[in-house]
């Protein structure tokens, strides 16, 4: 299918976007990767587009602030994949980017634009959910920064303004911390019928502090806190990875629908998660072999 018709604007700079922004109906277009299919298939309808790409290279960046990271919304899937440092501080980047669709989406589809577009089971949603990052936005009228729990409203719905564009996002990566990600898809490329991450803070071999984030079980991404704080001042081991699949089954309640009944997803959930704690299990005692309890 063809899209209806629409304007085409090419600004040469970020403050020249910004104003035509201010015009009702037009969006903003990065790597076309989310916009373009939902125009293609008539989901969408708007008065024209803003093609980035000659701007693209003032919001391609990775900032180092002491244990944060600032990273500029234009960087591609592929990019974030291959951030050599990043990968190092935080595998979760890497091992969340390799999940992303196909190969060609990943070269074009970016993190603004996926942010942007909000789809709850997308890889990034999962990650700023998980890792509490801020969302840091501009416009015409200034530019402001928000926790990522205020900016991600529903499914497909956010805090962004008309008119107002993602240029990065803050994330507090402490040096101490190790980190899983699992997901499972009915064929590689499709979304995830569940995915799972987890954070683990350490205070030398015990766990100072975790964090477990869940999609496709609800309409939102899913955090534990309960489960997570029980996980506090205890030694990795296989046995406390069984207790938290346990707690996980217990209590999520996720819907039936016509890619998999609540019963699957319920024990996806628990099963994603047990691997991605022993991914960051296993991150930090670098090849030892996890005991059991």
């Amino acid at each position: 299918m063809y899209p209806y018709p629409f304007d085409y604007v090419r600004p040469d700079t970020l403050e020249e976007a910004l104003v035509l922004a201010q015009e009702d109906g037009m969006k903003f277009l990065a790597g076309g990767q989310s916009l373009l299919p939902l125009l293609n298939l008539h989901v969408a309808e708007i008065k024209g587009v803003i093609d980035l790409q000659q701007v693209a290279p003032r919001l391609k960046f990775i900032e180092w602030e002491q244990d944060h990271v600032v990273l500029g919304s234009f960087l591609t899937h592929e990019e974030l994949h291959h951030a050599s440092l990043l990968g190092r501080r935080c595998p979760l980047f890497p091992m969340a980017a390799a999940c992303i669709g196909h190969p060609r989406i990943r070269q074009r589809g970016t993190l603004g634009g996926s942010l942007a577009h909000a789809d709850p089971l997308a890889e990034w949603i999962l990650v700023m959910t998980l890792l509490e990052g801020k969302v840091i936005l501009t416009s015409s009228h200034g530019e402001r920064k928000i926790p990522f729990h205020q900016y991600l409203l529903g499914p497909m719905m956010t805090a962004l303004d008309p008119g107002e564009l993602i240029v990065a996002v803050d994330i507090s990566l402490p040096g101490a911390a190790s980190y899983g990600f699992v997901e499972m898809s009915r064929r590689p490329g499709d979304y995830a019928l569940v995915a799972a991450g987890v954070s683990v803070l350490w205070d030398q071999d015990r766990i100072a502090k975790a964090s477990i984030a869940v999609s496709g079980i609800s309409e939102l991404p899913v955090t534990f806190p309960a489960i997570a704080r029980n996980l506090s001042y205890e030694y990795p081991s296989l046995g406390l990875i069984d207790d938290v699949k346990r707690a996980i089954e217990a209590e999520v309640d996720p819907p039936s629908d016509i890619l998999a009944d609540a019963s699957y997803r319920r024990h996806l959930a628990a099963t994603l998660v047990g691997r991605a704690l022993y991914q960051a299990f296993d991150d930090r005692v670098q090849g030892q072999r996890l005991m059991a309890k």
